[in-house]
């Protein structure tokens, strides 16, 4: 006798962290994916925060945005 199972697979969210920098060219702030050695830089915070989303795409993710001191001020989660 066979049961069939509804499994469903564990998706771990990725997550971004934007954060402040002393970039060249003007670029001030640093999206980083976690367990990656992938950092971009951008002018504006906004712009990072879109690229994050866009690389996301339909993954779950989760974004924390950083302040200059390094603390989380804001976290938000991508469905």
């Amino acid at each position: 006798m066979s049961i069939a199972l509804d499994e469903k697979k564990v998706v771990n969210p990725w997550v971004f962290h934007v954060m402040p920098v002393e970039g060249e060219d003007d670029k001030k702030w640093d999206l980083h994916k976690s367990h990656t050695r992938k950092h971009v830089h951008f002018h504006t915070v906004k712009e990072a925060v879109k690229a994050a989303h866009e690389e996301a795409a339909t993954h779950p993710a989760h974004i924390v945005i950083h302040a200059l001191d390094g603390h989380a001020y804001r976290e938000y989660d991508l469905a």
